[in-house]
């Protein structure tokens, strides 16, 4: 049932609590993230809110800030998409066409000796900052992974999205109170430390201060309509299990449905609009009906894909880890994207550029 966005009574009955303890309505974003959270984590703000209520409503903002980072967005700075170099900002105003976002469960392989990492040469940027650059072998070895084709509708024509965005790990930053520290001290607000931390190890094994690493399991082939529609949060994917042999992950498609008419401040006890029997999105964007078809038909919420690799090692699958971070944040977009202030920027999390919407 929570797949389909529809709280659990366990989750309703927190919910409940926890409005009754702050007395206040909360910001969609907020709102949002306490429908994908862990139900612990739901059972802490109760806690606190009980002592504290001005302690939580106070922190109901940052989830706003963890959904900037997330799409790639900064209020007030942007910047122009070039080839194979890495992005140091990513504006909210940019071009509507663009796209804004957005395993193998564990390998034995190292970082530093695997071959599906790939760590550049660093290099310093306008800020003084070390860069990681993008990697054309890792994006061709991903889309050799999939087959040269869209992981969901099979279609040719396609482009090599990061899931974790690649302008998120490609700079170092020294400072603890900086934006990449701060998104994943947040994330420990809503799941577990142990969940954040090996999520966090995929992407960063030599700690947050440092560049991350541009890995083949960091990216997923899809069609540049897929693509767009990942990004603005119209559908998620749900990593659900993986072979023995890391050679198939099954994954399970999930239309998202946005609320209508948000306002600024929402109660706890609004009820997300059900995901169930979905084969479209209208209000990803700002008008028209956001579609994929495969071969059997349009494809519907609740649908599984099976992504396979002939070489776990030297070509990955999309990681399980990073997918499930995926699976929560894409959610809360999908759930609360009529709350964003300002249009996405247009993204670098592909290799190339992101064209026009599959609209009806």
């Amino acid at each position: 049932m929570e797949d389909f966005n529809l709280p659990s009574r366990e989750r309703t009955d927190l919910l409940k609590r926890l409005q009754d303890a702050i007395s206040n309505n909360v910001p969609p974003y907020f709102w949002a993230m306490c429908q994908v959270c862990d139900l612990e984590a739901l059972e802490r703000f109760v806690a606190i809110a009980q002592i504290s209520p001005p302690m939580v409503r106070s922190f109901t903002a940052q989830a706003y800030t963890m959904v900037l980072h997330w799409t790639q967005s900064t209020q007030g700075t942007s910047r122009t998409s070039t080839p194979n170099t890495t992005q140091i900002n990513r504006g909210l105003g940019s071009s509507p066409t663009g796209s804004p976002l957005p395993k193998r469960q564990k390998t034995t392989n190292s970082p530093a000796s695997s071959p599906l990492v790939e760590r550049q040469t660093t290099t310093k940027s306008l800020v003084g900052s070390p860069l990681l650059h993008r990697s054309k072998a890792t994006s061709d070895l991903a889309k050799e992974r999939d087959g040269y084709c869209c992981v969901l509708s099979k279609h040719a024509s396609v482009e090599v999205a990061h899931i974790y965005p690649f302008c998120r790990l490609s700079t170092s930053e020294e400072n603890v109170f900086g934006a990449r520290h701060m998104f994943w001290e947040h994330l420990k607000s809503f799941w577990s430390e142990e969940k954040v931390a090996a999520w966090e190890a995929e992407l960063f094994p030599r700690g947050l201060s440092e560049t991350g690493d541009e890995r083949v399991d960091n990216r997923i082939t899809l069609s540049k309509i897929a693509h767009s529609q990942w990004n603005r949060g119209a559908f998620a994917l749900k990593p659900i299990s993986i072979s023995e042999d890391n050679t198939t992950l099954k994954v399970q498609f999930f239309w998202q449905k946005k609320q209508p008419d948000i306002p600024a401040a929402m109660s706890l006890l609004t009820i997300p609009l059900s995901t169930e029997g979905l084969d479209e999105n209208e209000g990803a964007f700002d008008y028209g009906e956001a579609i994929l078809a495969r071969r059997s038909g349009l494809i519907k919420s609740g649908d599984i894909f099976d992504l396979k690799t002939d070489d776990p090692i030297k070509k990955p699958l999309p990681s399980f880890k990073l997918l499930e971070l995926q699976w929560f944040l894409t959610r809360v977009i999908g759930m609360a994207g009529a709350a964003f202030p300002y249009k996405p920027g247009s993204g670098d999390d592909s290799d190339e550029d992101v064209p026009g919407l599959d609209l009806r």
